[in-house]
């Protein structure tokens, strides 16, 4: 019988792809399994990991858990998570918005604002003129107040509201998850779920 829940922490960085983590890629799925999880997405910053190192990853988790690959990008306003990129062809460090959700969707994957209200409140209003399909409206780097304006900005545009731990370390996985009505198996569904979410 298919599970007919799915648990899953989408927003994790591992050292050394992301230099500010203090885990390693082995670690954070060791403790995404003791945190009970189905499974995770490892965003990186500004980078994602290839096909091969994929592969590693899934081994280490040797079933135990599914691994998807993910990414997030450090645009001019803001942070935002992008799931089910073929390549990162044109995606860069300080790129305008806009133009990131445009590649996205052109590989139909999907663009999830992360923490929006972290930086600034003007980040945050920003996001009311993209055309996103999600919204990080918990998260460790989120407090009452900016989860509360996320929260609107979710419910403005109608989008999947994401609860994510954005761990850096192992104490940190599976704080925040969202469960998910069906098991997944590829980034792929993940996308595709998000995008036929929206309006």
């Amino acid at each position: 019988m298919a599970k007919e829940s799915f648990k899953m922490d989408c927003h994790i960085h591992t050292f050394p792809m992301s230099g500010c983590s203090r885990m390693s890629p082995e670690e954070a799925i060791d403790a995404a399994v003791g945190a009970g999880l189905d499974g995770i997405a490892i965003t990186e910053h500004d980078c994602m990991w290839d096909s091969g190192g994929l592969q590693y990853l899934e081994s280490v988790a040797g079933g135990r858990i599914k691994v998807f690959n993910g990414v997030e990008v450090s645009c001019s306003e803001g942070h935002f998570l992008v799931f089910g990129l073929k390549n990162m062809e044109g995606i860069h460090f300080g790129m305008r918005a806009e133009d990131l959700i445009s590649i996205a969707h052109g590989q139909s994957a999907a663009v999830v604002v992360a923490h929006p209200y972290r930086f600034s409140y003007e980040d945050g209003e920003y996001c009311y003129g993209l055309d996103l399909d999600g919204v990080e409206v918990m998260s460790s780097n989120t407090t009452a107040t900016t989860g509360k304006y996320a929260v609107r900005l979710a419910g403005k545009l109608d989008v999947f509201r994401f609860a994510s731990s954005d761990a850096h370390a192992i104490d940190t996985v599976g704080k925040y998850f969202n469960v998910f009505p069906f098991t997944m198996d590829s980034v792929d569904e993940l996308a595709g779920f998000l995008r036929r979410t929206k309006p």
